[in-house]
């Protein structure tokens, strides 16, 4: 290994180790009550370190966000399978969220956090995650696009797009109920979630069948 490799891999280390532990205090602490301070004594990097690698807080949490989203993504399956039945691609997509909502170190909790704090208004790390969101968005109304029948999408060309922003409400409703410390049954909510979206789409089937000749 040359010398320039191995600094590139110490490098690429010691921002990990970073970025992992402004995820943990971000959970703990959130945006405002992590500093940079505490980032280099949980990751036992010195500051120079840190700001090395960011040059501010703002530039490492929207950093922390961008790393965080590659591994997210591949969890959040919205891809479009030929054959496979609408419903279930629903389910599991729903029952991953779910199921992250109770993680605390969930970099989309994180960014729940962000958007809500309005004073963060033209921070990076807020404009990265809202970045982030308006593509999985995208994402979804794209899948919605493919499995919704012709003909529905003909007479509601927007219904693709209400039935993802729905999706992505309930979503955010379970981050911040979970966050409140209430008792949920996560599963149990991810089957109601997907059967009310299977509802609405059969209705609107319903309805275009109903249509005189």
């Amino acid at each position: 290994m040359s010398e320039t490799t191995s600094r590139n891999q110490r490098s690429d280390e010691s921002r990990h180790r970073i970025l992992k532990a402004t995820l943990e205090l971000a959970a703990e602490k959130g945006y405002e009550g992590t500093t940079i301070a505490q980032v280099s004594k949980r990751s036992g990097l010195p500051s120079g370190s840190v700001y090395w690698h960011f040059e501010n807080k703002d530039k490492l949490f929207a950093s922390l966000l961008e790393h965080s989203v590659e591994a997210w993504e591949r969890r959040q399956d919205w891809q479009f399978r030929p054959g496979e039945l609408p419903q279930d691609r629903v389910r599991a997509a729903v029952a991953v969220r779910a199921q992250e909502a109770t993680e605390d170190t969930s970099f989309w909790r994180l960014g729940l956090l962000l958007t809500l704090e309005r004073r963060l208004s033209g921070t990076a790390a807020r404009e990265m995650f809202l970045q982030i969101r308006s593509t999985r968005l995208a994402t979804m109304i794209d899948w919605w696009n493919q499995v919704l029948p012709e003909q529905v999408q003909d007479r509601d060309p927007l219904l693709a797009r209400r039935l993802s922003q729905f999706t992505m409400a309930a979503a955010d409703g379970m981050y911040i109920a979970i966050s409140a410390g209430d008792d949920w049954d996560t599963a149990a909510l991810a089957d109601m979630l997907t059967d009310s979206l299977t509802h609405l789409v059969e209705a609107a089937g319903a309805s275009l069948a109903e249509l005189p000749s």
